[in-house]
């Protein structure tokens, strides 16, 4: 897994998609979905939204089936990857999640508004419970 600072520039009609929440009464909210694009000559497309997430907000355990990159846009969230020390992204700085790997992200107490990319398999779940 690899963390990076990186910019982005948003621009684009939102639709909204479920996230994977577990019924806490702390949930991120659903990530609006701003743009998706099919990557050539392969099942795959990509795509990017916007997740908030209120104070100390949780996105419980889940794996994607695609690869993922994030950038905080406000606020800070802490990933934790299982079976690795927890890591603390603030705003500008951005993180890069490989395909299947389980992880619980969660906001700082002053919640936290994060800018998403994505492959994925049209038709197919991205996020699934990382129940164990």
């Amino acid at each position: 897994m690899m963390f990076h600072r990186y910019m982005a520039v948003v621009v684009s009609a939102a639709i909204s998609v479920p996230s994977l929440t577990a019924g806490s009464a702390a949930a991120a909210k659903d990530t609006v979905v701003l743009q998706r694009v099919p990557v050539a000559g392969t099942d795959r497309e990509m795509g990017m939204g916007i997740s908030e997430f209120p104070p100390n907000a949780s996105k419980p355990g889940h794996k994607a089936t695609g690869p993922e990159l994030a950038y905080v846009l406000d606020g800070e969230v802490t990933v934790q990857v299982d079976g690795q020390p927890a890591h603390v992204v603030r705003a500008g700085e951005s993180w890069a999640m490989p395909a299947n790997v389980a992880h619980v992200t969660t906001a700082g107490p002053a919640g936290a508004k994060v800018l998403a990319t994505w492959a994925w398999v049209p038709g197919k779940p991205f996020n699934v419970s990382d129940s164990k």
